[in-house]
């Protein structure tokens, strides 16, 4: 068994683990996150922010320049979350092998966190933030070590095929997180039934 679409599972927010946040800087990222997935980034603003947080604004200032740093703080933790998610859907043993492990972590939290994983992987916020791109990389690398553990793959193709399971990754996982409550359309049940095809039976020699 590799993935498919029955075996996502809930992820939980990334603003809900302690990733050093705690207090007012903590109760912002968590409304932030809140109001991301129940709307758009174009509707979020600070004041909307401070009140779903039950804090004054200045509190917000204290923490985050502006909205842009705040969604910053949030999509680097929403990577760090995915990140700890592949490497504990590796650990739990409930798919045998390392790629389709970390498939399954990976496609399970854009189910889950459909509007963060858009804003995560948004083409113009990554070319402003290296920092994103830094968390991104990081993740992928977390990726990369689960294609190297997987005994199908021969080691000289280990970095082809890793950003080449990766770029497909993103594509069918930003069709998931466009579909509503992570549902896939039948065009996507497909695509994912291709991949979950090629990722758990082919031994690339």
């Amino acid at each position: 068994m590799a993935f498919s679409s029955g075996t996502v599972s809930p992820m939980r927010s990334p603003t809900r683990q302690s990733y050093g946040v705690r207090g007012l800087r903590a109760k912002t990222l968590i409304a932030a996150a809140a109001i991301l997935a129940e709307s758009s980034v174009e509707e979020m603003s600070l004041r909307v922010i401070a009140e779903r947080a039950g804090i004054g604004i200045a509190s917000i200032y204290h923490y985050f320049r502006n909205k842009e740093e705040l969604l910053l703080d949030l999509t680097v933790m929403g990577f760090e979350e995915l990140r700890q998610n592949i490497v504990g859907e590796r650990a739990t043993g409930d798919v045998p092998d390392p790629v389709g492990a970390a498939a399954r972590a990976f496609f399970g939290f854009a189910a889950s966190n459909p509007s963060l994983f858009r804003l995560m992987y948004n083409e113009r916020f990554l070319l402003r933030h290296e920092r994103l791109r830094a968390a991104e990389h990081e993740t992928f690398l977390t990726f990369q070590a689960a294609v190297e553990h997987d005994a199908r793959f021969p080691p000289e193709l280990h970095d082809n095929l890793a950003l080449a399971l990766w770029a497909l990754g993103r594509g069918i996982a930003a069709t998931i997180s466009s579909q509503p409550a992570g549902r896939l359309s039948p065009e996507a049940e497909k695509i994912w039934a291709g991949v979950n095809y090629l990722v758990s039976r082919t031994r690339i020699v």
